[in-house]
């Protein structure tokens, strides 16, 4: 029914957030065909032994219906990099790498340009032709010391639009640069000016993007109410006009799939100074169905942004169980998407 390409299940040293075993039996209940893991975990999944060991967790998770892929993070190190093109080549569960041009959660960020453009030269040296799989914020763009945690709506002043800007466009240029060979992916597209930028890129460069649904259905305006630290996210909300364009633009195909992005915390630790980015959904992917058929979106449509086109650019070989499914979602401390199905009526 759905692919989720972009989650994080946690486990190890996390496993209070959520677990593999669980994260799959939440997305199985959900009517979710396939879930791609992300390697921010802790440790992070950048090594052989951290795969082999994270593919056994979703093996031992004994949860039959749902495709486990994971991502492998990339690092500033060239041999590193070399091996994590490798491990796409040698294991049908990895779907592809992973590149924080950023920091977000965790200490995978690759910040510095020259050492971006080096996994670019590298992966084209490799003759690397997978998914690389990009998560924009430029370093130099944001500015952390503007975030204050008694005004939630600062975390999105102190990673603004211009920063994913900023850094979708290095991205083109770095795989334009080295005639890289795969499919770059930009995630969690938030600003339309990027979709823009990526659109225009597609005469010229192999590359896609995703959206998630709170880019589309909040905007900046929820860091203002009483609970809107809850909502602090990387990339964070934006403005009522980007979101409304950004859901234009999923409309009129310029964004390929839909992502959830789902990035499970505990209620304390979504709270405070260091309070957490990111909220869950892979168990709303029913609503987010419904979301986009209220908004008139077709049957075939929704079909391509929340299966097909995830299913044929990532090539992986999943069913589409078009199960029943079962609410979940008292499986998190938080529902953020409760009040969006009560204004469409969905149960």
């Amino acid at each position: 029914m759905f692919i989720d390409p972009h989650v994080h299940l946690r486990d190890w040293n996390q496993v209070d957030k959520e677990s593999v075993k669980h994260g799959l039996e939440v997305a199985l209940a959900s009517g979710v065909d396939a879930v791609f893991d992300m390697p921010n975990a802790d440790p992070p999944i950048m090594t052989r032994e951290n795969v082999i060991d994270r593919l056994r967790l979703g093996r031992e998770a004994g949860v039959k219906g749902v495709f486990y892929g994971v991502y492998v993070g990339v690092t500033a190190e060239m041999e590193q990099v070399k091996a994590a093109a490798d491990l796409v080549n040698e294991f049908t569960n990895v779907v592809g790498l992973k590149l924080y041009a950023g920091h977000s959660t965790g200490d995978l960020g690759v910040i510095r340009e020259e050492d971006q453009q080096r996994v670019y030269e590298t992966l084209s040296e490799v003759g690397y032709e997978g998914i690389l799989a990009v998560h924009c914020e430029k370093e130099s763009e944001m500015d952390g010391s503007i975030w204050n945690p008694g005004n939630p709506m600062s975390h999105c002043l102190a990673r603004p639009e211009s920063a994913e800007i900023a850094s979708v466009g290095d991205q083109l240029k770095f795989a334009g640069q080295y005639n890289f060979p795969g499919k770059l992916h930009i995630v969690h597209v938030s600003s339309p000016t990027a979709v823009e930028m990526i659109d225009t890129a597609r005469s010229s460069l192999d590359v896609s993007c995703e959206v998630c649904p709170h880019h589309f259905i909040f905007d900046y305006g929820e860091m203002d109410k009483p609970d809107g630290i809850l909502y602090k996210m990387n990339p964070p909300l934006r403005s009522v006009e980007s979101r409304d364009r950004l859901f234009q633009y999923l409309r009129s195909g310029k964004i390929d799939w839909l992502a959830t992005d789902h990035a499970p915390h505990t209620l304390g630790q979504k709270n405070g100074q260091n309070a957490a980015s990111g909220i869950t959904g892979v168990n709303r992917w029913d609503l987010f169905r419904e979301y986009l058929a209220f908004n008139d979106f077709d049957g075939g449509m929704i079909e391509r942004l929340t299966f097909e086109n995830a299913r044929d650019r990532f090539g992986v070989d999943v069913d589409n169980r078009n199960s029943p499914t079962e609410d979940r979602t008292k499986d998190y401390p938080i529902d953020f998407y409760s009040r969006i199905a009560d204004e469409i009526g969905y149960k």
